[in-house]
């Protein structure tokens, strides 16, 4: 895999130092690509009679890739860990924003992660230990029948989604993906509305496949363009 990311630091840097070119003309941005990630405003539950309601929800990833189309080969924008809380008003979360090769891309790849035993986390809430039951790869507070909960999945997963339509990045503009994640989805199954209090693999596997929809959202607002 070859990683062409140069941060925007370096990008700054080059700005501070080269200005202008000769004809008079500004160099390119600092990032061509931005990623971005949105969650729904809602609740689960009958009317007057809220179910489930979720206050925060963090998800920690690492190995964020854009794959380029009709190849295997990838660009890795981010490293990780990378703590993302999700904006629970409906509004989108920048995640981060680089600058790497241009070429059309077709594919996001992220794993969902777990920290290892020696890696540092900047957000205590995802490792409260050193053993596996202690370090987590999704925290979520919220409130079932009225009773506080925490929800911790201590599962890692690898996840490969299709943009809805591949998106070219070049060299002189910007491009948004927005990741959509709904995190009540994580608990309902059925028609049913799952109790957080209970830790199945069920809740799990919902996380898993929920993470399923990515686009290209350069006016930012959500919704694919």
């Amino acid at each position: 895999m070859n990683n062409f990311r140069i941060t925007a630091i370096l990008a700054l840097t080059a700005l501070g130092l080269g200005g202008c070119t000769d004809a008079g003309v500004a160099p390119p941005p600092p990032e061509n690509l931005r990623l971005s990630v949105k969650a729904p405003a809602t609740v689960l539950g009958k009317v007057n009679h809220e179910v489930l309601h979720i206050i925060s929800a963090k998800v920690l990833l690492k190995e964020i890739e854009f794959s380029q189309a009709g190849s295997e080969d990838s660009v890795e924008i981010e490293s990780g860990p990378q703590v993302v809380t999700l904006n629970l008003d409906a509004k989108i979360t920048e995640v981060t924003a680089v600058r790497i090769r241009p070429g059309v891309y077709d594919r996001i790849r992220f794993t969902i992660h777990k920290p290892e035993d020696s890696e540092q986390v900047s957000d205590s809430t995802f490792k409260s230990g050193e053993s596996g039951n202690q370090r987590f790869s999704l925290v979520i507070t919220g409130l079932y029948h009225d009773t506080p909960f925490t929800f911790q999945s201590r599962e890692s997963t690898h996840q490969e989604l299709h943009l809805t339509t591949p998106v070219t990045v070049s060299d002189d503009g910007t491009v948004n993906v927005t990741l959509k994640i709904d995190p009540y989805l994580w608990f309902q199954a059925n028609g049913l509305v799952l109790d957080p209090f209970n830790q199945t693999n069920e809740i799990d596997s919902l996380i898993k496949s929920s993470f399923a929809e990515a686009f290209r959202d350069n006016d930012r607002n959500g919704d694919p363009d």
